[in-house]
C-alpha cells in the first residue's frame, strides 16, 4: 500500500511508479496490456488481432495508429504555417496527397510481390491523367515539381556514391567509364534513327529523344544494387560498384546531351 511503501523509507518516485504500475496491472488496464498477454503457436487470425490491439500497440496496428496521429498534427501545423496553400486544392496539400497516395500505392503492390516502385509510378500516372483524380496534378506548382525531381534524383545519387566501393572503383575505372557511356551512345544512335526516319521527328529532336530513353533509371537500379551487395552478391568481384558507377555516368551524359540538345533545338527557334 501507498502507507507502507513510504514508511518501508523508499523516495516518493519510485513509491509513486511502484503503485501506479500495479494498479495498472490490477485494475481495469490489466487485461488489455501486452506484458499480461502471450500469443500461442500457430495462433488464429482473430488471436492475431487482439495481440494487436495490446497496448502499447506494435507492428502493422502500431504503424497504422503512429500515421494517423502524425498526418493530422502535420497537416494542422503546414496550415498554420501556410494559409491556403494547406487547404484543398492548395499546392501543399496536393503534394502531401501524392506522397500519401503514393505510398499507399507502393504498400499495396509490394504485398503481392511487385517492387513498390510500380505501384508508385501507377498512382502518379493515375493522379495526372485520370479525370476526376487530375485535379491533385494539377494543382501541384510546376516550380516545386521541379525542384523535387532535381531533389530526389541528387539523393538517389548520393546514395550510390555512398555504397561505392573505392577500391574497386579505382580498379575498374577503366570499365566503368565504357559500361557508362558506350551503351548510352549506341542506345541515342539506334533511338535517332528510328525516330527520324520512322517517326518523321527532325534530327535535332531525334537525338534529344535519343538522350531522353537512353537515360537509366537510377531509382531503379541503386536500390536493387544496394540491396544485392547488404545481401554480398558480387561484392568480392565488385559488381554493384561497377553497375552503380556506370549508372551515375550514364545518367550524366544523358543529362547533358539532354540539356545540350534542349539547348541548340530552342536557340534556332525550331520546333
Amino acid at each position: 500500500s501507498r502507507n507502507d511503501c513510504l514508511t518501508s523509507g523508499k523516495k516518493l518516485s519510485t513509491c509513486t511508479s511502484s503503485i501506479n504500475s500495479e494498479d495498472l496491472d490490477c485494475g481495469t488496464c490489466g487485461p488489455i496490456l501486452r506484458k499480461n498477454r502471450t500469443l500461442q503457436p500457430n495462433p488464429s487470425f482473430c488471436d492475431k488481432v487482439i495481440y494487436a490491439m495490446s497496448c502499447p500497440p506494435q507492428g502493422m496496428v502500431g504503424q497504422m495508429l503512429t500515421w494517423i496521429l502524425i498526418l493530422p498534427i502535420s497537416w494542422g501545423v503546414l496550415l498554420t504555417i501556410t494559409g491556403s496553400s494547406a487547404l484543398p486544392e492548395g499546392n501543399i496539400f496536393s503534394i502531401l496527397s501524392l506522397l500519401l497516395l503514393a505510398q499507399i500505392g507502393g504498400f499495396f503492390v509490394s504485398k503481392i510481390g511487385l517492387p513498390p516502385l510500380l505501384g508508385m509510378l501507377l498512382v502518379g500516372i493515375a493522379l495526372r491523367s485520370v479525370p476526376g483524380l487530375d485535379i491533385i496534378g494539377a494543382n501541384i506548382d510546376q516550380k516545386w515539381s521541379a525542384a523535387l525531381r532535381k531533389t530526389a534524383l541528387v539523393v538517389i545519387l548520393t546514395k550510390a556514391g555512398l555504397g561505392l566501393d573505392p577500391i574497386a572503383l579505382k580498379q575498374m575505372s577503366f570499365m566503368v567509364l565504357r559500361l557508362g557511356i558506350l551503351p548510352s551512345l549506341v542506345e541515342t544512335f539506334i533511338v535517332t534513327l528510328v525516330t527520324h526516319f520512322l517517326l518523321n521527328f527532325p534530327w535535332l529532336w531525334s537525338v534529344m529523344t535519343g538522350f531522353i530513353l537512353a537515360g537509366v533509371s537510377p531509382s531503379v537500379v541503386v536500390p536493387c544494387m544496394l540491396s544485392l551487395s547488404d545481401s554480398g552478391y558480387g561484392v568480392e568481384k565488385g559488381v554493384p560498384t561497377l553497375v552503380i558507377a556506370g549508372l551515375s555516368v550514364d545518367n550524366v551524359l544523358s543529362i547533358s546531351g539532354f540539356g545540350v540538345m534542349l539547348g541548340i533545338i530552342f536557340s534556332e527557334g525550331k520546333s
